[in-house]
């Protein structure tokens, strides 16, 4: 299938924003840049919201060529995609520990090969990160099963859950011992997931909608990065909570989404431009495997060079640049193969 336009843009700064964010625990990182980065955790909500606009998008694609959805393919090609690099990072990091003492226990490993992590009450920061991972590897296992059975209803049964979504921080929030029971390390965090999913449902449906010039008014992208901001604010730094706490992941990842749409059409919008340019969709290419191993080039017991900010950044692209293209790219021309 041909790749969308801009996606690999919007991963871009997805994982710039992750790296900036995490990247403030490094040594060398300026101090005086430390509470904005922080704020870069949203770079995960902006995947979110691809990963489920295009997950939907290539599952109501096959359902259109095969007249059906298949579960089974769909879990074969996001295996392939995601288990080759997910398996020699917590590999590396199994013997890592067994030789520097990381303080990884057998219960943080369970979690990471079960895929929850989120799950986790006590993660370690070298596989803390596959929280969001698990996240989306949750909703991978329910949403091919909803669309195939639910999919004359599947509008109204998302509505439901985002709505239960932003109920869950607040559950979280006021009774923390019950998240496990109501789901909230899923819930809480999967609106944008949700959110991403509906926009990709809609643009199926009727892909012409967003011809219209709502989505190419540069008051609105403005409007939609203004209303992102906001709610970074506040959410941060406890301002209004009563509105923040449950929907400042609404507001977001609703704005993200508007950006998205807004840039699927190819156009001479300086966004559009900036989202395709060469460099931008590189990154994109790479951002899942920049994700996986960013992780131990920021914090360590050691002040060593490779992790010393801006040189571990440049470490990581050399790392993610090759396990990409020696490591994951051949699992992806298998898969090509498998399912031809």
């Amino acid at each position: 299938m041909k790749r969308l336009p801009s996606l690999d843009g919007f991963r871009a700064v997805s994982i710039i924003l992750i790296l900036i964010c995490h990247g403030r625990l490094s040594y060398g990182f300026p101090g005086w840049f430390a509470d904005i980065a922080r704020h870069g955790l949203v770079g995960v909500t902006v995947f979110f919201v691809i990963s489920g606009f295009l997950i939907t998008h290539l599952l109501l694609t096959e359902e259109a060529k095969y007249q059906s959805i298949h579960p089974g393919r769909f879990y074969i090609r996001r295996a392939f995609r995601i288990l080759p690099v997910f398996l020699l990072y917590t590999l590396f990091i199994l013997v890592v520990n067994n030789v520097y003492l990381l303080g990884l226990t057998r219960t943080n490993f369970i979690h990471a090969f079960t895929f929850t992590v989120n799950f986790d009450p006590k993660t370690n920061w070298f596989l803390g990160h596959f929280w969001s991972l698990s996240v989306e590897e949750q909703f991978y296992l329910m949403w091919p099963l909803l669309l195939l059975f639910c999919r004359k209803h599947l509008k109204p049964v998302l509505i439901i859950l985002i709505v239960y979504a932003c109920l869950a921080r607040v559950i979280d929030y006021k009774h923390p011992a019950y998240s496990t029971i109501t789901l909230s390390p899923f819930f809480m965090h999967a609106d944008a997931i949700l959110i991403g999913a509906f926009g990709g449902l809609v643009y199926f449906d009727n892909p012409d909608f967003i011809k219209h010039k709502v989505f190419h008014s540069n008051g609105l992208k403005v409007f939609s990065v203004t209303v992102i901001l906001l709610f970074i604010y506040l959410s941060g730094y406890g301002k209004l909570a009563i509105l923040s706490l449950p929907f400042s992941g609404l507001f977001i990842s609703g704005a993200v989404l508007f950006l998205i749409l807004g840039n699927l059409t190819p156009s001479n919008n300086l966004l559009y431009k900036l989202l395709n340019n060469r460099v931008m969709v590189h990154i994109g290419v790479l951002s899942y495997s920049l994700y996986i191993w960013q992780e131990f080039f920021f914090v360590g017991d050691v002040v060593v060079w490779w992790r010393t900010w801006p040189v571990n950044i440049l470490i990581i692209y050399i790392v993610a640049l090759g396990s990409y293209y020696l490591w994951e790219k051949p699992f992806l021309k298998l898969r090509q193969y498998i399912l031809k």
